[in-house]
């Protein structure tokens, strides 16, 4: 019997490793400048401006779109996009779904709101 620490192990490692393989893929196809050059340095001194941070909303966007094409779950990347404030509109474009298809799969704020909430209690405030 294989234990139940070596596989969650080896699934953090494999998730670890595809987000990396992510990031460097999202650099290829958006032709970020080389690490260390001066124009690396520019985007790196402007991400706290609004284009930078238009620019990292456009990044997860086509880190999102790499992963769905690839059939890898970017839920930890959605999740980052709309805390940014990205539309679901633009998320499921990226991920090749309806904004509404994208909401029902990865909207956790609708997932908590379908709960059925305790009725047995009375209200306090």
């Amino acid at each position: 019997m294989v234990s139940v620490e070596a596989v969650t192990e080896a699934g953090d490692i494999l998730a670890e490793q595809v987000d990396v393989l992510l990031e460097r893929l999202t650099d290829k196809v958006l032709g970020t400048p080389r690490a260390g050059s001066r124009e690396w340095y520019t985007q790196w001194d402007a991400q706290h401006s609004p284009a930078g941070h238009h620019l990292q909303g456009q990044r997860l966007l086509v880190k999102i779109a790499i992963a769905s094409q690839a059939s890898v779950d970017p839920v930890h990347d959605i999740e980052r996009a709309r805390h940014a404030g990205t539309a679901w509109v633009a998320i499921g474009r990226a991920a090749g779904l309806s904004s509404r298809a994208a909401r029902q799969r990865w909207d956790t704020t609708a997932i908590r709101d379908r709960r059925p909430r305790d009725r047995g209690q009375l209200t306090i405030w």
